[in-house]
């Protein structure tokens, strides 16, 4: 009795177009319990996220308030639609299409923020990475898209993609070196050979890596300009972590010395210098190396440690300085006139060696 009264309302008010007033009766009870059911899931969110130590506030509620209130609409114009007899078929398959696809955007969000930022991140301390979290939001949208679409329209969609030769040798060409940089930037978030803040040396440019993603690495120089490396490039090329283990890395200096200095004496030297910079590390303790002989001079080498490459052009200019002092303190440096042939601009006390030299961190 009861379905064939539910059945003869229906034929009455929906399946024939209903009347103004019953229309707008409906809708208006619509946005009523739209409203209110809104108000008590975000309050409750809200309410949420300010116990929680996550940014739920930013990563759930600021994304997720304009989609549900477009779908609330929606489901408003489609109810609207029904009572009033409108069967445009554009018009019903594209509300259809928006709303599922809103539903499953608002489901995908929350799931995000609730397993892979409160879950994983607040509860289990697992930081998952952006670029796999990106990934892993790429593959479910498509995949949601695609089954959207071809469940309201009734296309199969997903084979056609899936048999085109013509789309498949397009894309692999276009996205090749999008590819390479993708998967690069997966190893690099697997095995974490850096992280953000590293002081490291890439492909000959020594930079602080301020921010990893998914296609690029970017790296902030001692000068303060912003150099991008791809993450192809750096999974190729030799990579250097002035961060790793820890932050103290070992730097050498040159000294060029008096060739009546003894060994004893110069190594005398070279401790008070290093005792008179704090930043020089106790331990390891610095040392020494008589690496050659000339007529005219002998040449050391002298290696500190220090406890954040960030500061070694500093450091090293002060060690030098101190140096300077020490030996002419105890007559170990180079006369005037010992080394005609140098350059105006060489330093008759110590020299920086080249770059590669200087730039072995540890040992």
């Amino acid at each position: 009795m009861s379905h064939e009264w539910l059945t003869a309302f229906w034929a009455e008010h929906v399946r024939m177009p209903a009347s103004w007033p019953l229309t707008l009766g409906v809708i208006a009870g619509l946005l009523a319990l739209g409203e209110l059911a809104y108000r008590l899931i975000f309050g409750a969110l809200h309410r949420f996220s300010q116990r929680s130590q996550t940014r739920l506030d930013d990563l759930l509620l600021r994304r997720m308030r304009l989609p549900a209130r477009v779908l609330h609409l929606l489901i408003s114009l489609h109810a609207f639609l029904a009572l009033r007899g409108i069967e445009h078929e554009v018009i019903r398959t594209a509300v259809s299409i928006v709303e599922l696809l809103l539903i499953a955007y608002l489901i995908i969000e929350a799931l995000e923020t609730f397993v892979l930022h409160y879950w994983l991140g607040e509860r289990k301390g697992i930081e998952v990475p952006a670029v796999v979290r990106h990934l892993l939001l790429l593959v479910v949208y498509t995949v949601v898209a695609l089954s959207v679409f071809g469940s309201v329209t009734g296309v199969n969609v997903v084979p056609v993609l899936a048999t085109s030769t013509v789309v498949t040798v397009v894309l692999g060409l276009a996205l090749q070196d999008t590819l390479g940089n993708l998967f690069a930037g997966l190893a690099l978030h697997v095995e974490k050979p850096f992280g953000p803040g590293d002081w490291i040396l890439i492909d000959g440019i020594e930079g602080q890596v301020v921010y990893m993603g998914w296609r690029s690495t970017h790296l902030r120089t001692f000068s303060w300009d912003v150099v991008i490396v791809p993450n192809s490039v750096i999974a190729k090329t030799r990579l250097q972590n002035f961060y790793a283990p820890d932050k103290v890395c070992a730097r050498n200096v040159e000294l060029l010395v008096r060739l009546e200095a003894t060994p004893e004496q110069v190594e005398q030297a070279v401790r008070q210098a290093c005792e008179a910079r704090p930043e020089i590390r106790k331990e390891p303790a610095p040392k020494a190396w008589l690496v050659g002989m000339t007529p005219l001079f002998q040449r050391y080498i002298v290696k500190v440690w220090i406890d954040d490459f960030a500061r070694h052009d500093d450091i090293e200019s002060d060690l030098l300085k101190a140096l300077f002092h020490s030996l002419h303190a105890e007559r170990l440096a180079l006369r005037e006139g010992a080394l005609p042939a140098l350059a105006p601009e060489t330093n008759l006390v110590a020299a920086v060696p080249p770059a590669g030299q200087t730039r072995a961190a540890g040992g």
